[in-house]
């Protein structure tokens, strides 16, 4: 990375740090939207990463085979990050740091549960969020076009991250600072007509904040 990009970067992150506190008060669809009509999905936050879940039954692609990978599941969890960190049984600063700046492929992480709740997920916080079913649709196009192929390349049970059944499949885009897993989820999320601007949020702690802008929103 030559001096440039690097100053580039640090610049967007310090710019990120600012509008940390500027979160939407909107929610993620139109106030005379019928609630009937309304979808959840949900924001996984466990330490430094995030990552973003669907009802299997709210998925509006019943063909799509990683469906399929996970029959006994109610929901699916997707994350998103540099394959060799991601999937390393021990990760190391040096590795997060290789990970950021020179990484050569990335992954998708998708873990199927029965409940949306922190507990069995050993996850540190769980948000709800509400989308209209066109932003469902949105949101559920956007996670299949981030896979490269659509076999697992890894089976995720041995790192340990959740008890639940879980893979790795190859992913399409590079991961680089500061577009990284939580920029990921945001971009999901915006692609969902929610109200945020993913290119801002760098750190797991903004993208729950604006996570639960949209679900305490009127």
């Amino acid at each position: 990375m030559d001096p440039r990009q690097l100053f580039s970067f640090c610049a967007l992150a310090l710019l990120a740090s600012v509008l940390a506190g500027c979160v939407s008060n909107d929610a993620c669809y139109e106030p005379a939207t019928p609630t009937e009509s309304l979808r959840s999905v949900y924001v996984v936050k466990r330490a430094w990463h995030t990552g973003i879940a669907v009802a299997a039954a709210d998925w509006p692609n019943r063909e799509w085979s990683v469906l399929r990978d996970f029959p006994d599941s109610s929901y699916l969890e997707f994350g998103w990050g540099d394959a060799r960190y991601y999937q390393a049984e021990q990760e190391t600063w040096w590795m997060a740091v290789r990970a950021a700046l020179f990484s050569t492929s990335s992954s998708i992480h998708v873990i199927g549960f029965d409940h949306p709740a922190a507990e069995p997920l050993l996850a540190d916080e769980v948000v709800e969020v509400r989308v209209t079913a066109e932003g469902l649709q949105r949101l559920a196009e956007s996670i299949e076009r981030e896979f490269t192929q659509e076999q697992p390349t890894a089976n995720g049970a041995s790192l340990e991250v959740t008890p639940q059944p879980n893979k790795f499949y190859s992913a399409r885009r590079r991961f680089y600072f500061p577009r990284m897993c939580n920029w990921w989820t945001a971009k999901r999320l915006e692609d969902a007509n929610c109200p945020i601007a993913a290119w801002s949020v760098i750190s797991p702690n903004r993208m729950i904040r604006e996570a639960r802008s949209f679900a305490g929103a009127p």
